[in-house]
């Protein structure tokens, strides 16, 4: 029976490890091949101490530590840089850029409301063979009829004229405050009031010409909401229209 391994050169046995790097049957030599690590450079020099991770390939500056650890993504990239990509920093200029001003555009419309209905107020609201009636002769006509005077008409040219006047121009400038519990409700408050004072003012017109109709000075005259109507009426609901949209621009978003 032949043995197991190839007999050495020199009579040494397949046990004896002098001459043949400590393998047995001698298959590998102790010197190394030109290209190829022998046992101790594959120990100390081909991939222990100095051979591959320590000049920066694998373990220390590969990857652990220049490629992703420190330098690539938790030290550079994400944890030390937040700004980029974070919702820290990012969402709360968001938030400040977006926080409510007041809101100019709709305090100037109410302003301009407020003028034109005050201008409308003392001006001329009729002209009839010459002479002119405004907001106040109006309100002294019907002062004077007594209670044959419409009542809706009395209310309006007496008092709730001017209160719609006051509510509408409050309810615009509240409505462009950048904040306050009554900013919302007052941008919807607004338009309402200014859309009640036009209907209200040509409600309380229409009752005051039909019962001029009946008195003998009216009886048989070319009268009505419009017929002779001069600029002070045109300008009373143009100023309620006016100051009731000045409450839908709301405060500006900076």
């Amino acid at each position: 029976m032949s043995a197991p391994y190839n007999p050495a050169p020199g009579g040494q046995q397949p046990g004896d490890q002098s001459q043949w790097g400590g393998y047995p049957g001698g298959n590998y030599p102790q010197q190394s091949q030109p290209g190829y690590p022998g046992p101790d450079e594959r120990q100390q020099g081909g991939y222990g101490q100095s051979g591959y991770p320590q000049p920066g390939g694998y373990e220390q500056g590969g990857y652990q530590q220049g490629g992703y650890q420190q330098g690539g993504y938790q030290q550079g990239g994400y944890q030390q840089q937040p700004s980029g990509y974070g919702y820290g920093q990012g969402y709360s200029s968001y938030g400040n850029e977006q926080r409510p001003t007041l809101g100019i555009v709709g305090i100037v419309v109410a302003i301009v409301g407020a003028i034109v209905l005050i201008s409308g107020f003392f001006l001329s609201w009729y002209k009839i063979a010459g002479q002119e009636a405004k907001f106040s002769d109006i309100h002294k006509d019907l002062s004077n009829a007594g209670s044959v005077a419409p009542g809706l008409a009395k209310a309006y040219f007496g008092w709730l004229a001017w209160v719609l006047l006051v509510l509408v121009i409050i309810a615009a400038v509240v409505a462009n405050l950048p904040v306050g519990p009554a900013v919302l409700p007052m941008r919807i408050v607004a338009p309402v009031i200014g859309l009640l004072g036009v209907l209200l003012t040509l409600l309380a017109l229409n009752s005051y010409w039909d019962k001029a109709k009946d008195t003998p000075a009216g009886q048989g005259a070319d009268l009505g909401i419009f017929k002779h109507s001069a600029i002070g009426l045109y300008l009373t609901l143009a100023g309620f229209i006016i100051a009731g949209v000045a409450g839908v621009f709301g405060p500006r978003r900076a």
